[in-house]
């Protein structure tokens, strides 16, 4: 398996992911804007505007597609699953079962949505990618984030009447997801497990 990041615009196959002691290190995501159901945001929940970008393999960007499921969005936001598998040029939209091509714009490998979003972009590129078809960039690529959007900010178009996050357990379900992610200096975390 291969971890590449972007280089000022460039693919570059190789970078750094562990720490002195080998444990995975993640760096705090790039793309934090928020999308509201009244659009006080700049970013309005709108069905058929946004596109879900994912892997199977990783788990963080799993619960962005079970929250898509669970709360019935299927038919408003849409999703493209790159392979299980990442290699050398980054998640790939390939043909092997699972995967659902990139319908919205066309890219094969991952690293190429980022570059639509912003050509010279510098950094990590990770699923899951929230993509606002309207503007044609990527709205957030923060899990816990994109989870709390289809959670609280789309129960107009949402099938399910659930509430993943009632407001008396918000501050454990908080706390909770701060222990898996634990920072160990300036943004950066390391995965760890409950």
């Amino acid at each position: 398996m291969g971890l590449g990041i972007l280089k000022d615009g460039q693919w570059v196959s190789q970078r750094d992911q562990e720490d002195s002691e080998g444990k995975f290190i993640r760096p705090s995501t790039t793309f934090r804007n928020h999308i509201t159901s009244d659009g006080s945001s700049g970013l309005k929940a709108e069905a058929g505007r946004y596109h879900l970008y994912i892997s199977w393999a990783c788990p963080w960007a799993c619960r962005t597609a079970i929250i898509r499921q669970l709360k019935g969005l299927q038919d408003v936001i849409g999703l493209s699953v790159v392979a299980a598998e990442i290699d050398q040029n980054s998640w790939e939209f390939g043909d092997e079962p699972g995967c659902i091509p990139d319908t919205v714009n066309g890219t094969q490998y991952l690293w190429q949505l980022y570059l639509k979003a912003d050509p010279n972009y510098s950094g990590r590129v990770t699923v899951p990618v929230l993509w606002d078809i309207q503007n044609a960039t990527i709205v957030n690529n923060e899990s816990r984030e994109i989870i709390r959007m289809f959670d609280t900010e789309f129960n107009a178009f949402a099938k399910q009447n659930i509430n993943f996050y009632p407001q008396h357990l918000q501050k454990v379900i908080d706390e909770t997801i701060d222990t898996i992610y634990q920072p160990i200096n300036n943004g950066v975390y390391r995965a760890g497990f409950l």
